[in-house]
C-alpha cells in the first residue's frame, strides 16, 4: 500500500472519529434550531429565544470537541444562529407594548448597548433609527418631556442609516426642541442639517433666519444657507 492511500485512510479514520464526537451536538443544534425559526415566524419570541440560545450552546458543545474537519462549518453555523438570536430578541424588545411604556423602552436601550461590536454588525440601523425614532416621538409628544426625546432624536442622527427622510425628520425635530429651549446656536446647525436635504425648504430658511436674528448675526444669512453642518459650526465660532 503506498504512502498516499495510507494518508487517506488515516484521515477517513480521523475524521470518522471527529464524526462521532461533534455529530451529536450538531444534530441537538439544529433541531433547536429549527424549532426557534418556527416560533420567531409565529412571533413566539420568548420561546424561540429560548430555542436559538439551546443551539447556540450545542454547536458550542461541537466546539469543544475540538474539531478539525468540522471547525469551518461549526463557526458558520454559530454565526448564523448568534445573528438570527441577536435579530430575534431585537424583534421581542419592540413587540407588542414594550415601547408605549417606559420600562420597555429602557430595555430596548439597555439591549442595544450591551451588545459588543460584533453583535452588533447584526442589527441593520435602519430598524435601530426606526426605534430610536418612535421612542423620540413617544418622549416629545405624548410625555411631553423634550429632553428625552432630544437625546433620542441623537441617537437617529447618530445611527446614521442613510435614509434621508429618518436623518431630515430627526434634525428637524431635534432643531425645535433646541429652538424651545432657546439654545439657538445648536439649533442653528440642526436646522441647516436638514436644509442640506432641500435648499428651497422655506420652512427651514425662516427657522435659521430666526436664528441669525436671535443671535445678532442676520448679516451672515446667505453664508448660513448655502453651509454644511461642519461649515456652519465653524461659522458660528467665526462671527459669534
Amino acid at each position: 500500500m503506498d504512502n498516499n492511500i495510507e494518508e487517506k485512510l488515516r484521515n477517513l479514520e480521523e475524521w470518522n472519529s471527529e464524526r462521532a464526537r461533534v455529530k451529536p451536538f450538531i444534530d441537538i443544534a439544529v433541531e433547536h434550531h429549527n424549532r426557534a425559526r418556527t416560533e420567531a415566524r409565529w412571533k413566539n419570541f420568548e420561546q424561540a429565544a429560548h430555542f436559538y440560545r439551546e443551539a447556540i450552546k450545542n454547536y458550542k458543545d461541537a466546539l469543544a470537541q475540538k474539531p478539525k474537519y468540522y471547525l469551518q462549518d461549526l463557526l458558520e453555523r454559530i454565526d448564523h444562529v448568534i445573528e438570527e438570536h441577536i435579530n430575534n430578541v431585537f424583534n421581542l424588545k419592540i413587540s407588542g407594548d414594550n415601547l408605549k411604556n417606559e420600562k420597555g423602552m429602557q430595555g430596548f436601550v439597555k439591549f442595544i448597548d450591551s451588545l459588543g461590536a460584533e453583535e452588533r454588525k447584526y442589527i441593520d440601523v435602519y430598524d435601530s433609527a426606526q426605534v430610536y425614532l418612535r421612542i423620540a416621538d413617544f418622549y416629545w409628544f405624548e410625555e411631553k418631556n423634550p429632553k428625552k426625546a432630544l437625546e433620542f432624536y441623537n441617537k437617529v442622527i447618530g445611527a446614521d442609516c442613510g435614509r434621508s427622510f429618518i436623518n431630515r425628520g430627526a434634525y428637524l425635530k431635534a432643531g425645535r426642541i433646541l429652538f424651545e429651549q432657546a439654545r439657538f446656536k445648536e439649533a442653528l446647525v440642526s436646522f441647516v442639517s436638514v436644509l442640506s436635504f432641500d435648499r428651497s425648504d422655506e420652512e427651514i430658511i425662516s427657522y435659521i433666519e430666526d436664528c441669525l436674528g436671535r443671535l445678532g448675526i442676520a448679516g451672515h444669512k446667505n453664508k448660513f444657507l448655502k453651509a454644511t453642518p461642519n461649515e456652519a459650526r465653524k461659522l458660528i465660532m467665526e462671527v459669534l
